[in-house]
């Protein structure tokens, strides 16, 4: 019997929950928050910008911002020649950096 109670009592809550989440389009995933983008005067210097800048930056993903701030503890970079040697993100991803990141 206190199985029973038990099931049915989840059972009223999930069901209680699903009625009270508001929803406009059926699905109960949110978008997700639209990040901010830089532009090319916005320069963000990859030597020593936060991980907080670096996540504005378009296509970065957060294993990108931890490769990239993995690569410049081990040695800053130099340049944009230094960036692309050591590989740190994939080359689409530098392609779309290249005009917005300084050294």
């Amino acid at each position: 019997m206190l199985i029973r109670l038990v099931c049915i009592s989840g059972i009223i809550g999930a069901t209680a929950v699903a009625q009270t989440s508001p929803s406009t389009t059926g699905s109960t995933h949110q978008a997700p928050a639209a990040r901010p983008s830089i532009t090319r005067a916005d320069k963000i210097n990859l030597n020593t910008a936060p991980v907080s800048e670096l996540v504005k930056l378009p296509h970065l993903s957060v294993r990108g911002v931890t490769a990239i701030t993995e690569a410049r503890a081990k040695s800053k970079f130099k340049d944009w020649n230094d960036f692309v040697a050591r590989r740190v993100v994939p080359r689409f991803v530098r392609s779309e950096l290249k005009e917005l990141v300084t050294f």
